[in-house]
């Protein structure tokens, strides 16, 4: 009788992969970032210093002429809180199963959700405001064009720019050489160019699900584009202002999570989790954050309108 005890070993390779992980861009490319503590009220001023630049020769008499100027509207910002869903997984599902990063992975998940939908909100409020340029391309103009006329309009208020492109958009930019060469009358590499002009182009791919979302959002309209004034040559700072508020060591203590003054709690539930009201034999997470942002600088952005027709 064969009395040899026979292993069978097995080799996991890599993990599960999912494709709506990656964040395509820091929040910190385009907006100064700030933090607020708990309770603290921030303001931003609402209404734009027009007063032209005005200069006397002296008066005969020497008479100084008074002008009265009155502070600016300053207005207060009222923070948005998120919070991911509550999710789980099984004491014994772990146990039984290979993938025992589960849980680790799923607070990074939750992590990177709340970037991607910090950065969509940013770039759907630039694209749906009234306030902020729009460049739309003319009969003849092509893509190079566009981005010139975006880059024209704001290149009095500041320059080292950022420009944020939706997949077709970027794409575009890819194959411009090659689709035109056919009819270059002289040389231009738009992508050297680009780089040449101080414009640094960034793709913003992925998606992201929200409160009263039926499917998830693309973070920008593929055929898009926003760019960025990162440098102000009239204000301090980027156009943008994007502020957190601190979760103090206190406040952390009570809701379980294990962090001191941080910004973003991602906390996990210990077994038994309170599922649905019952507890469960399980681990549970989930995150939560306050943020606000604005813009300081209108004339530090502008945007493309849709840009299907010479894509």
């Amino acid at each position: 009788m064969d009395k040899n005890i026979h292993l069978e070993i097995a080799k996991l390779i890599g993990e599960p992969i999912n494709p709506s992980l990656p964040v395509p861009v820091a929040i910190t490319a385009i907006a100064d970032i700030d933090t607020a503590d708990p309770g603290e009220k921030v303001f931003y001023f609402s209404s734009e210093d027009t007063d032209v630049d005005e200069i006397y020769d002296i008066d005969a008499g020497g008479a100084i002429t008074e002008v009265k100027r009155d502070p600016k509207a300053d207005t207060a910002l009222a923070f948005k809180g998120l919070n991911s869903k509550l999710e789980y997984v099984l004491v014994d599902a772990v146990l039984n199963s290979p993938d025992t990063n589960v849980l680790g992975r799923k607070k990074g998940a939750i992590s990177r959700g709340m970037d991607k939908l910090e950065l969509r909100l940013i770039l759907k409020a630039i694209i749906d405001s009234g306030s902020v340029q729009t460049i739309t391309p003319v009969s003849g103009e092509d893509l190079y064009d566009v981005i010139m006329k975006a880059k024209h309009a704001l290149e009095d208020y500041g320059d080292s720019y950022a420009l944020l492109c939706g997949s077709a958009v970027k794409e575009a930019i890819d194959n411009y050489d090659k689709k035109n060469a056919g009819s270059f009358n002289y040389s231009v590499t738009l992508v050297a160019k680009l780089k040449e002009l101080g414009i640094d182009v960034m793709k913003i791919f992925g998606k992201v699900k929200t409160t009263g979302d039926a499917s998830a959002e693309r973070l920008l309209d593929t055929n898009k584009f926003v760019i960025v004034a990162r440098n102000s040559t009239i204000t301090q700072g980027k156009p943008l202002h994007f502020v957190r508020r601190r979760i103090s060591a206190d406040i952390a203590n009570l809701m379980g999570a294990n962090v001191d003054s941080a910004q973003r709690a991602i906390m996990v539930i210990p077994t038994p989790a309170p599922i649905a009201g019952t507890n469960t034999l399980g681990f549970g997470v989930y995150g939560y954050e306050s943020f606000i942002w604005c813009i300081k600088n209108i004339k530090g952005l502008a945007k493309s309108a849709d840009l299907t027709t010479i894509l």
